[in-house]
């Protein structure tokens, strides 16, 4: 798993703790490495178990963070730890009321008073995020989703990046350039023939 950020301040509420460790997952999937986000918060990790996958598609706000903010959780392949706690601090409270002031919520993150070092900068990027979330009114398009769910353990969600239209357009060049070499090869064979 990549590395953990940790946060503290007494007027926090994460789920009924004033202090939280965030890690997001890494799995390997068929040699393919997938970061993933736990959107199941108050369930426990269980780290040895089989997830299966589903694709999925998540509701709009879910949809607007990933779309307005995951790229500065991994920048050209670049993991940032505290950009990654934040997405995820973000994430959580969109499945809980998507207000981090509500103290009546299962989670509360203040702005100041965090006890650890770079934490009140760490709460006013998930501040920033949940409110690019919300106010993101897209229709996506940039991510596929896939949650990954086993029995007794947290739900994760991951995210693969869909390939851009000119990657697609070359793809389709290349194939009719390998038709049209494959077509004039057969029509010198039967002159020959």
């Amino acid at each position: 798993m990549p590395g953990a950020v940790e946060y503290l301040n007494f007027d926090a509420n994460f789920f009924g703790n004033i202090a939280v460790t965030i890690t997001p997952w890494k799995f390997e999937i068929g040699g393919v490495e997938t970061l993933a986000f736990c959107i199941d918060q108050d369930t426990s990790a269980v780290y040895h178990v089989n997830y299966g996958a589903t694709p999925v598609v998540p509701s709009q706000a879910i949809m607007g963070l990933y779309e307005t903010n995951y790229k500065y959780v991994l920048n050209n392949g670049v993991y940032n730890a505290d950009k990654a706690a934040a997405f995820q601090l973000a994430l959580w409270e969109l499945k809980d009321d998507q207000s981090f002031t509500n103290p009546t919520g299962n989670m509360v993150l203040p702005l100041t008073g965090g006890l650890n070092p770079g934490n009140d900068a760490l709460a006013a990027d998930a501040y920033a995020m949940l409110a690019d979330a919300l106010n993101y009114h897209g229709l996506g398009g940039s991510y596929l989703y896939t949650e990954y769910t086993a029995a007794g353990t947290q739900s994760l969600m991951g995210v693969s990046a869909v390939p851009e239209a000119d990657t697609w357009a070359m793809m389709a060049v290349g194939l009719g350039l390998v038709g049209l070499i494959g077509r004039r090869k057969s029509e010198k064979s039967e002159k020959f023939a």
